[in-house]
Formats: C-alpha cells, sequence, structure tokens
C-alpha cells in the first residue's frame, strides 16, 4: 500500500473522529501534512577557455504522520485554539513519522574545452522517526524539552548510497509571564557525513490587540558549529495575527549567515490555519528561500554568477480527541 493510500485513509478515520468530538478538552492529537518543495539553480562560469553553464533541477515530496498525547489534558478555554497548548501549559509527548522522496538532475553546457558537458540525474528516498517530550510544571512556569529523531536516506543514481542521522536534543525554559517563554536548546546530529551541534534560543509571546484580536511574536537565534570548520548563525522573527480564536494567519522571516558564502540563506513564509471545529484544524503554509548555490562545477578564481531560489507549499489537517 502506498504512502499516498495509507494517509487518505487516515485523513478518512480522523475526520470521522472529529465529527463526534465536541468538548473543547482534550488528549491526543493526530494529524497529517503533505509538503512539495522545488528548488531551480543556474550558474554561470566565465574561464579563460569559455563559459560554463549548470543547472540544477529538485522536487521534493514529504508525508508527515504525527500524534501528541496531553497526558495531563488540554484545554483551549482561553485564547487562540492553535495556541492552546501554549496558553494550558500542557505537558505533550509526540511521536512523528515522515516519507520523503527526492528526484533531481543536473545539466552542465560547457564551451571549455577542459570542462566537458554533461547531464545526469538521481532520485533518494528516506524515512524519519521522531519522540519528542515537552513536560511543564504549571505552578512555577518551568518546562523541559527532549527528543531524538532519527533518518534513513538512501540515494539512488550513478552512485548508489545510504546516509543514516540521529538527532538528540535537549532543554528547558520558562514562562516569564502567563504567555511569556524563554528557552533554550541544545541539539547534537550525528550521521555518516559529518556531526554538528547547535545552540537555540527561542522567545515567545501571545499579547491582546483591542478587544477581540490577539497576537504572537516567535523570535529565535541559532548557532550550529559542524565538522569541516562550517559555522551557521540563524535569526528567526515569526508575527501570527488572531480575529477570533478559530483562525489564525502570519508572516515569519529567518536569516542564515555562513563562513561559506554558498551557504548562506534567506526565507519568507506566510501561513494560515482555521478550526473547522473546535477539534479539526486545516493549515496551509508556503516558504520561498533566496538560497546560496556552489554549483555542480566550483572554480574559485573564475568570474561567477549565481541564482538559486526554492518555494514550498505544505497543507496538512490535524484532529484533537
Amino acid at each position: 500500500m502506498s504512502v499516498r493510500t495509507r494517509s487518505g485513509g487516515l485523513l478518512a478515520s480522523v475526520v470521522l473522529l472529529a465529527t463526534s468530538a465536541a468538548a473543547e478538552n482534550f488528549d491526543f492529537e493526530v494529524g497529517v501534512t503533505y509538503n512539495r518543495t522545488q528548488l531551480d539553480a543556474e550558474q554561470t562560469i566565465a574561464t579563460n577557455g569559455g563559459s560554463i553553464f549548470n543547472s540544477n533541477d529538485i522536487d521534493t515530496d514529504a508525508w508527515s504522520l504525527f500524534g501528541s498525547w496531553y497526558f495531563a489534558g488540554l484545554s483551549d478555554d482561553n485564547g487562540p485554539r492553535a495556541r492552546a497548548a501554549f496558553v494550558d501549559r500542557a505537558s505533550v509527548l509526540n511521536v512523528g513519522y515522515a516519507r520523503t522522496d527526492v528526484s533531481a538532475s543536473t545539466s552542465v553546457v560547457s564551451t571549455d574545452p577542459l570542462i566537458p558537458s554533461f547531464e545526469s540525474s538521481f532520485d533518494s528516498d528516506g524515512d524519519a522517526y521522531a519522540l519528542d517530550l515537552r513536560y511543564v510544571w504549571g505552578d512555577s512556569g518551568w518546562f523541559a524539552n527532549g527528543g531524538v529523531a532519527s533518518t534513513d536516506t538512501t540515494i539512488g543514481g550513478l552512485v548508489g548510497s545510504s546516509v543514516d542521522s540521529t538527532v538528540w536534543r535537549l532543554g528547558a525554559g520558562k514562562y516569564l509571564f502567563d504567555t511569556t517563554t524563554l528557552a533554550l536548546d541544545v541539539s547534537q546530529a550525528d550521521d555518516d557525513i559529518g556531526d554538528a551541534t547547535n545552540i537555540a534560543v527561542a522567545f515567545s509571546h501571545l499579547g491582546d490587540i483591542g478587544e477581540n484580536w490577539q497576537y504572537a511574536v516567535d523570535l529565535g537565534y541559532a548557532r550550529t558549529d559542524a565538522d569541516f570548520d562550517l559555522e551557521f548563525d540563524t535569526w528567526s522573527a515569526a508575527l501570527s495575527l488572531y480575529p477570533n480564536r478559530d483562525f489564525e494567519f502570519g508572516v515569519g522571516i529567518a536569516e542564515t549567515d555562513a563562513d561559506f558564502a554558498a551557504l548562506d540563506s534567506t526565507s519568507y513564509e506566510g501561513f494560515a490555519s482555521w478550526f473547522v471545529t473546535p477539534s479539526v484544524v486545516l493549515a496551509a503554509r508556503y516558504r520561498l528561500d533566496d538560497v546560496g548555490y556552489l554549483g555542480t562545477v566550483a572554480i574559485p578564481s573564475a568570474e561567477t554568477t549565481r541564482d538559486a531560489d526554492q518555494d514550498s507549499i505544505s497543507f496538512g489537517i490535524t484532529v484533537r480527541f
């Protein structure tokens, strides 16, 4: 049975569950998300012997299934339903599975006799499993985070290979006020290619606008140290607006600066969600990435122009019961 068929069956099941769920106190969530990402990149290199035009196209399809258990219960009596876990200071255990399929093609057209023209393509697929825990001491406002994720990626084409990776995460934070938090997380990624350590700080605040509207601000900074002397700094910010308890929309931006300029990127996104009922939410998200690009052919001393853009769109449904 295909992933698409299994996901369709899950979608039908959760909708049936939703029609019978009327209460606003919940113990569980289940959901499914589909994401489509497309990368288009071009590079032109001027050499003494001619020119080299390099293009890459990468298409990625991903299905994600997840479940959450609020083992002390979840109430959405106060605030936006999308922020129920945040407002209610809920403790939760999350499990997730994702299936990713990638199709990539490369073309090099060269008039330099030292660099041959060629075309190639490859497909890859991967499975990811994640387990995540957040425990909140409601009275004091302190909370702890922890999780582990494992990914197995198989790369086909001319050079068939497999890459396994494992990520561990630990963190802690505190509610500074009723709907304001500050958190620190440390994660370690280990795979067959190299290791990376990430330290992240996150700030979240939910406030009121007038009598009916509410807003949320999410700010983040992360520092990543990876093998091969690679270092990354990432800043992120998002603004969410809530005209009522059932509807959310917003925008976000993230910028990554790396020691190696070709790995720099800036991302812009828009998102929205709608609680069709107190227990069923539909969500959509669009992201545009201005990404760094090294290209298949790299000649450091040559004059090079690059253009690379990536966009992704995702849709999902989540049910609480």
